[in-house]
């Protein structure tokens, strides 16, 4: 148990933003569907479109940085009860877990490693069940068009046929 004015090394871990090329389109903004019969479909990638926005080329994702900071505790919450004490320890604003301070640099290293090691199996996770998603769309999307193509051609034929007869009756 640490006491307030005790230096400690917090296991610090946070991420930042950072842009990336899309891993789907490779930044191109499209990407090539081939069908069951070898036919293929260029359509737009919505793995990096956002929101309303078409598609942008590029992604967003979170970098994770873990470093340890040699910090001062400046309070403590103590939750005492018959059977165990739950200390808090106060940097600042910031409530750092107890599993996260360490009296060595060396020890806060090893934690930090193992969170990182945390954070991006769950991101990795996260984006599996995302691009799982895209992939089911990209299909629907290539159906979609194709019926409507198909829709749209039969009524331009039916339009060219209405017009040959229209203009076979029309008298000069």
């Amino acid at each position: 148990m640490y006491n307030i004015g005790d230096e400690v090394w917090w296991a610090r871990c946070g991420n930042r933003n950072i842009t990336k090329t899309c891993p789907i389109c490779f930044g191109k903004r499209q990407v090539t569907l081939i069908l069951g019969n070898n036919d293929t479909l260029t359509l737009p990638c919505d793995y990096c479109r956002k929101g309303y926005e078409g598609p942008r080329g590029y992604i967003d994702e979170h970098e994770y940085i873990a470093q340890p900071e040699l910090i001062t505790i400046s309070g403590m919450h103590i939750d005492k009860t018959f059977d165990d004490n739950k200390v808090e320890y106060r940097y600042g604003s910031w409530c750092p877990y107890t599993a996260d301070i360490f009296d060595t640099k060396e020890k806060a290293v090893s934690r930090c490693k193992e969170k990182i090691i945390e954070l991006e199996k769950e991101q990795q996770t996260r984006a599996e069940h995302i691009k799982a998603d895209k992939n089911k769309s990209y299909s629907w999307n290539a159906g979609y068009h194709l019926k409507e193509a198909k829709r749209h051609e039969e009524n331009a034929i039916y339009h060219q046929k209405h017009a040959r007869l229209c203009k076979d009756k029309v008298k000069v």
